[in-house]
């Protein structure tokens, strides 16, 4: 059975608007989504927002870690403590993740949070980029309980239809 659903694209192609856009109308769910973070109309990091409330930050041009993805210093400290408010789940809730990523995937924790998720019981949608490829992305995608569905701004509703029969 294919429980665990991965929303692929190109960057901007829509793919954490339409995990937000159906998560929305699912009760008990579980997980986190990475908004932007803005300045003065200009783009300067990624949050984590949590099913429970919690937001923090990700990444931000101005923090210094040793992790860095483009212009974005990564805080693993900070997403690992986030993301344990989000590691306790039961068999009803909906599971979600946005993004399995070049940024998250520097955390271990996260790694384990994902294949928690991955090997319950439960349903989960997850956006995964394109752009990033690692062991632990190509192991995820060869799953034989996971589905991929790659999105364009062209066919995203049609896709979010496809998403909806298969979370059902």
């Amino acid at each position: 059975m294919q429980k665990n659903i991965l929303i692929t694209g190109k960057p901007k192609s829509g793919k954490s608007t339409l995990l937000q856009k159906i998560i929305s109308t699912i009760p008990n769910n579980v997980g986190f989504v990475t908004p932007e973070i803005r300045e003065n109309g200009e783009r300067v990091g990624f949050a984590v927002e949590t099913s429970n409330g919690e937001r923090f930050v990700l990444a931000h041009v101005n923090s210094e870690t040793a992790y860095k993805v483009s212009r974005y210093f990564v805080d693993i400290s900070s997403f690992n403590k986030g993301i344990e408010s989000i590691a306790d789940f039961n068999d009803t809730n909906f599971l979600y993740i946005d993004e399995i990523g070049q940024m998250e995937l520097f955390s271990d924790d996260f790694k384990n949070l994902v294949l928690k998720y991955f090997n319950s019981s439960n349903k989960c949608l997850a956006t995964l980029t394109c752009v990033y490829e690692d062991d632990f992305i190509s192991e995820i995608k060869k799953r034989n309980d996971v589905v991929i569905i790659e999105i364009t701004p062209e066919n995203r509703e049609e896709q979010e239809k496809n998403i909806r029969e298969l979370i059902v």
